[in-house]
């Protein structure tokens, strides 16, 4: 069965907790490319967490396909969901192969053998992100961009239908963000749920099909990119007076920051 057959479908019900996030309900399928967006400490990190079922709520809960989350164990979420965090390991020995193979934990046998399937996982994973020329490479001899691909790779090694990134594009040049994100893009086009906290709010509104945006833990907006960013957010949020308008070129939205 292929990514876009399986319903990933991902909710949130009234979840809050410890004071940094307020009564979230959200719900996603598969096939969308979601961007979590707000200032620094309006909860982004603190969401993909709970979602990934790292962090359990303080009050409400997440569901995947209509089943608590809570309720499943650390090798069934992994089935279901991939994770990738805010910093990527810089100085450890393994190589990238031995890395995106961390990915198939949940599918190894009682020995911690991989069986043929993990193992064409892994390669076709590596494929997907150019990186086969980089398998016996070491990961921290990677460049930035490199590493965050390979640990997306990771992620799709994984076979799960959501995949959850903090700031994959982060610290990383122009050519690697967009090079990040058009491949995140092409996976929700394959049917797989994307959900991804991301500052760079152009790039945001040119890749994700529907923006979050968060405001002191609570939703601000939730919808398309267009109806999300306007004036008014920029102003209520950000506190940016800015101009938003449509890219004479590509028609995508842009913002302008007056002097």
């Amino acid at each position: 069965m292929s990514v876009g057959e399986r319903c990933a479908l991902l909710e949130l019900q009234n979840v809050s907790y410890h004071g940094i996030l307020h009564d979230v309900n959200l719900a996603w399928s598969h096939g969308q490319f979601v961007g979590l967006i707000g200032p620094n400490g309006a909860g982004k990190s603190t969401l993909l967490r709970i979602l990934a079922g790292i962090w359990r709520p303080t009050t409400g809960s997440v569901y995947l396909n209509g089943k608590a989350l809570s309720d499943m164990s650390a090798r069934r979420r992994a089935k279901e969901i991939a994770y990738l965090p805010q910093h990527m390991p810089e100085d450890v020995a393994f190589t990238v192969e031995q890395y995106v193979e961390m990915g198939r934990y949940a599918y190894r046998t009682p020995w911690g053998h991989l069986e043929p399937e993990s193992k064409e996982a892994v390669t076709n994973a590596l494929n997907t992100l150019n990186l086969l020329d980089y398998r016996n490479a070491h990961l921290q001899r990677l460049s930035g961009g490199e590493r965050q691909r390979a640990g997306i790779a990771r992620c799709i090694a994984q076979g799960s239908p959501i995949i959850l990134l903090d700031e994959p594009i982060s610290s990383l040049d122009l050519y690697y963000q967009v090079d990040i994100l058009r491949r995140l893009q092409r996976l929700s086009h394959q049917g797989y749920l994307i959900v991804t906290a991301i500052h760079n709010l152009e790039l945001a509104a040119r890749y994700c099909t529907r923006l979050v945006l968060l405001h002191h833990g609570r939703i601000y907006a939730h919808s398309s990119p267009n109806d999300v960013l306007t004036e008014r957010a920029l102003l209520d949020v950000f506190q940016v007076s800015a101009k938003t308008y449509a890219d004479p070129y590509d028609g995508f939205l842009r913002v302008s920051y007056p002097s």
